[in-house]
């Protein structure tokens, strides 16, 4: 019994300290030394930075749009407030992999596998991350999703397979926190909820608590969206704000989120095998087969989520829609009941795969010019025309762009009204700095409420200057009367 139990600790040590701590330090110095130019959340750094200031535009930029997730901003504040940058990024990254590489375990010790089949798993998804070749791959936000997403899907077959009632409450749990991580895995996470009591439809025993069941893993996903509507109300206005980008963006947003749902029909097959195993075992649950068969359709529903986001042009996230597939595919990979050597070789071989899917797919476009340069050029420009100028930096590419700004003349705006500007800095010569509508942001709010801003201007806005790509607009109005009266005192 001793030696079971030092052998446990052991094997405990190994997988749950000695190996996650390794891998997220390697990855950490491979993407450190990889790109010169890496950052694990430039976006979500800027935004703490207001959140930390207390800025209403921080609050805003929280829960504002359903591309930007809030969860991993929320991950990232502790470290934005305790550390400096980069130490905080660096920080953020290496316990977001440390999360992942816990769920690894996690999800294959529940199918009664230990010790270097945990390794092999844990140590395949960090080769898979090295030779992806992406930047986004290796970024907070993907991390904390491929984390979520394996504890979703390794719960939801294992309540399949053995009908525990603790997956349930993980499954609940992994799906609403995955509906903080952005729009691009709304489908998913919601697919993993209604899968828990239609799962259990095999047994006559579990299906009368089908509501039960229904209940139990899904009202932790609608107390999780009631709140994010509930914020949206509050600080923007609107219950509906972080979605309005959808009209925008896609011609027939109804047609989009059917798409979005679609690929649900995929795990039709591993639900008809997951009732069949059921009606034929002795005690509630399928059993590993079915289990293996639902990660499988898991990830090939991941896998679709992402083609249809590339389809209807909105493939900005794609790479993390596809690590998570191909990290759950990893994980039913070594849930297998097959030798060490076999499964080694089987893991490499992925990770050698892996390296020829992403390496097909599109790397977001490089920075023309370093933030810090265009703000000098930006202030140095208006302190040329005005000394009371001020400029306001629209969206979450401005909150990116002002990240290490320490002057006073630029500002963050987040939803933008002119005549509230106007009516706020009265006297002031006001300019709007506007970035280029390309990748994720076409999807900031300036966009779907002026189209047209970043080629015309809109209106009182007049077309000022061009820096990179950013284009800079004068606030151009007939005087108030609070003015004309100063200005006649004046004479």
């Amino acid at each position: 019994m001793d030696q079971d139990r030092k052998a446990y600790r052991l094997v405990r040590l190994l997988t749950g300290g000695v190996t996650p701590v390794v891998l997220a330090a390697a990855l950490l110095v491979f993407a450190r030394l990889h790109d010169g130019a890496w950052e694990p959340g430039a976006q979500t750094a800027g935004i703490c930075r207001e959140l930390i200031a207390g800025t209403t535009e921080g609050r805003q930029a929280l829960f504002g749009s359903c591309w930007v997730a809030p969860l991993p901003v929320l991950f990232y504040l502790p470290f934005a407030w305790l550390l400096p940058e980069p130490c905080a990024g660096w920080s953020a990254f290496f316990v977001a992999w440390l999360f992942v590489f816990w769920a690894v375990r996690e999800a294959v010790k529940a199918a009664g596998h230990s010790g270097w089949r945990i390794v092999l798993a844990q140590s395949a998804i960090a080769g898979m991350m090295a030779v992806s070749r992406q930047p986004q791959a290796l970024q907070i936000a993907t991390a904390l999703t491929a984390g979520l997403m394996l504890l979703a899907a390794a719960a939801v077959a294992d309540w399949a397979a053995y009908r525990r009632l603790r997956d349930v409450v993980t499954a609940g749990a992994s799906g609403a926190f995955l509906m903080l991580c952005g729009f691009p895995v709304f489908g998913p996470a919601g697919l993993a909820v209604m899968l828990l009591p239609f799962a259990a439809c095999g047994d006559r025993e579990t299906r009368v608590r089908f509501q039960a069941w229904l209940l139990l893993g899904g009202l932790p996903l609608v107390y999780t969206v009631g709140v994010w509507l509930l914020l949206n109300r509050l600080i923007l206005g609107d219950a509906f704000f972080f979605l309005r980008s959808l009209g925008y963006l896609v011609p027939n947003p109804s047609l989009f989120l059917a798409s979005v749902f679609a690929p649900g029909l995929l795990l039709a097959p591993a639900l008809i095998v997951t009732w069949m195993c059921d009606a034929r075992a002795d005690k509630p649950g399928s059993g590993p087969v079915a289990a293996t068969a639902l990660l499988v359709s898991f990830a090939c529903v991941l896998s679709a989520c992402a083609k249809v986001l590339g389809f209807f042009g909105l493939g900005w996230n794609t790479v993390t829609l596809n690590v998570c597939a191909l990290a759950v595919l990893m994980i039913a990979l070594a849930r297998l009941r097959q030798p060490l050597y076999r499964l080694a070789l089987s893991l490499g071989l992925f990770v050698w795969l892996s390296a020829s899917w992403f390496g097909g797919q599109v790397q977001p476009p490089a920075a023309t010019a370093a933030p810090g340069k265009i703000c000098g050029e930006v202030e140095a420009y208006v302190n040329a025309r005005t000394p009371y100028g001020r400029v306001f930096v629209l969206g979450y590419a401005g909150m990116d762009l002002l990240r290490g700004y320490a002057g006073e003349r630029l500002m963050p705006n987040m939803d933008l009204h002119v005549g509230s500007l106007r009516r706020a800095y009265k006297g002031q010569n006001l300019y709007v700095l506007v970035p280029r509508p390309a990748g994720t942001v076409r999807a900031e709010s300036v966009f779907w409420k002026h189209p047209d801003i970043y080629a015309g201007g809109a209106e009182r806005l007049l077309y000022a200057e061009e820096f990179g790509e950013w284009h800079l607009f004068e606030v151009v109005s007939a005087p108030t009367q609070e003015q004309l009266d100063e200005w006649k005192k004046a004479k």
